[in-house]
């Protein structure tokens, strides 16, 4: 028609692009602009800029800006802003104050944008320090906080537990011109769930309500994890049903918390219900949902139930796990189902879930927690003729069983067949035979077990160190003793200045050691869990 396109049409063709999905397409385009007289300018880089920062692709958003500046485009206060949200996104706050500090000196006067951006990302890289002098700097500036501004500050404070802070924060807020949104009492709901706060939670749920907003899906999570975290269980699910009779939105991951917390309490009447009520809402539940479930139910030794869920999974297209497959096979032997257990292994196998020397393994290990020894090793036989070596805790299992019914030799005869096919023994292995032949009396051999740790460069644990020790205090072996009193101050287990012409003595005082620290790690273990 005669018009010629201005740098409004192309820019607007651009962010098109971009908002379809199409940035590479975008940035292909741009690259013809440049042909093109007075068509490409700040707004049109700023558009796909910012798009690049929003996407994470940090290194297109420092290219496109060197291309700016190389086409005599200059940068304005949007650009920086852009890009200080993308550095701050990603958690490079050393190079997002550096470009702060270069936009300073262009003399662009930083905005809300800015500042947030900077605090915001301050707080989550643990530095609330810095995001505090960047407050106090952009009240300085004469900027007044913004609502936005304020819920990172509150935000900041509620996840490192600074609750005064953030009811100060929040007084601030609302003795100004400034109205608290729901992302503000959804910021304060998570803060005080974290706390256990219960009587706040509900207070703040209920002023939600009565100020006529509309509950969303992280105001419902916040809340069911604060009541799951104080023990609450019941009431959590009770008010979870109450949401979704009033049409509040519940997401998946609220779902999944409360599905895995009845499960891991044993209440699977409520992890069911639950599930059902996902499927009702069309609530896709996944792999990690059915996981949940599974552990559950093994939990409750109903393994046939756990059976029947896991074809369950298969038939949705979810696929167990070589280690659900394993949990079960041992739950079925361990209740006397070992015809059961030997179908599951071949459906195991059929599926090509794990090896079939993991699969072999796992009937080993449950067909001799249930007592039957021969059959475990028959199966073990079996294996070793089709050339299939079994699993360094399968020999373990064996190894501890024989070890238990003092049948030594089968034991170390056990060790021979692994080293013969190259089954290397570690720690647990050494120790299991160890103690074997220490409560047996035998702690000429016990210690040649302990040497040959040593010269296979594995390092012996307190479990090594307790068992010898133990079978010393019972035998007065003075050379042994004092090897072994050299060796726990060589590994700084007991000080340098304990003297060895005490044998007993430093004994008992090794073990007290020794035994404080096995609990300490067991302590610490627990906590993990």
């Amino acid at each position: 028609m005669g018009h010629h396109p201005s740098h409004y049409t192309y820019g607007s063709l651009l962010k098109g692009l971009c908002q379809g999905g199409h940035f590479e397409e975008a940035v292909k385009f741009l690259s013809k602009l440049h042909y093109i007289p007075c068509c490409v300018d700040v707004v049109v880089y700023n558009t796909l800029l910012a798009e690049a920062c929003k996407s994470g692709n940090l290194q297109v958003a420092i290219i496109l800006l060197d291309e700016m500046i190389s086409n005599n485009v200059l940068p304005d206060r949007y650009t920086y802003a852009n890009l200080l949200a993308g550095l701050c996104r990603k958690g490079k706050m050393v190079a997002a104050m550096l470009l702060f500090e270069k936009a300073m000196e262009r003399s662009f006067s930083p905005n809300h944008v800015m500042y947030t951006c900077l605090i915001d990302g301050l707080f989550k890289a643990g530095q609330p320090k810095a995001a505090a002098y960047f407050y106090e700097e952009m009240l300085k500036k004469g900027i007044n906080p913004d609502t936005v501004v304020l819920n990172a500050i509150i935000d900041g404070y509620s996840r490192i537990g600074c609750i005064e802070k953030v009811n100060n924060y929040f007084s601030t807020m609302k003795g100004g011109s400034l109205c608290p949104c729901l992302a503000t009492y959804n910021i304060l709901l998570r803060g005080y769930s974290k706390q256990q706060d219960i009587p706040r939670c509900f207070a703040i749920y209920n002023t939600i309500i009565r100020k006529g907003f509309v509950p969303n899906e992280l105001t419902c999570h916040s809340l069911i994890h604060g009541l799951c975290k104080s023990g609450v269980l019941d009431i959590a699910v009770k008010i979870l049903r109450n949401m979704v009779m009033e049409g509040t939105a519940v997401d998946k991951r609220t779902f999944d918390m409360l599905i895995t917390k009845c499960s891991s309490n044993g209440e699977m009447g409520k992890a069911f219900d639950l599930l059902n009520t996902m499927n009702s809402l069309g609530i896709l539940p996944d792999g990690d949902t059915y996981s949940s479930i599974l552990k559950g139910i093994n939990r409750t030794y109903d393994f046939q139930v756990s059976l029947t869920f896991l074809h369950e999974m298969l038939e949705k297209g979810f696929i167990p796990t070589n280690r659900q497959y394993v949990t079960l096979i041992t739950g079925m032997c361990r209740v006397g189902d070992i015809q059961g257990a030997f179908k599951l292994k071949d459906e195991m196998e059929a599926l090509g879930i794990g090896s079939r020397n993991v699969a072999d393994s796992a009937m080993i290990r449950g067909l001799v927690r249930c007592g039957k020894m021969e059959e475990a090793m028959l199966i073990l036989d079996c294996m070793l003729r089709v050339q299939l070596v079994p699993t360094i805790a399968t020999f373990t299992t064996l190894m501890h069983k024989f070890c238990k019914e003092f049948n030594l030799m089968e034991a170390v005869k056990l060790k021979n067949i692994m080293e013969f096919h190259g089954v290397n023994l570690d720690v647990v292995a050494y120790n299991v035979l160890i103690t074997g032949l220490c409560a047996s009396g035998d702690i000429v051999h016990a210690f040649d077990l302990y040497e040959e740790i040593k010269q296979r460069d594995l390092c012996p644990n307190t479990t090594t160190f307790t068992v010898l020790t133990d079978a010393l205090l019972t035998k007065n072996n003075i050379v042994k003793g004092e090897m072994l009193l050299m060796d726990l101050q060589d590994r700084g287990l007991i000080s340098r200045d304990q003297s060895t012409q005490d044998l007993h003595k430093g004994l008992m005082v090794a073990r007290e050691k020794l035994n404080l620290l096995r609990h300490q790690r067991m302590r610490n273990r627990a906590k993990k869990v």
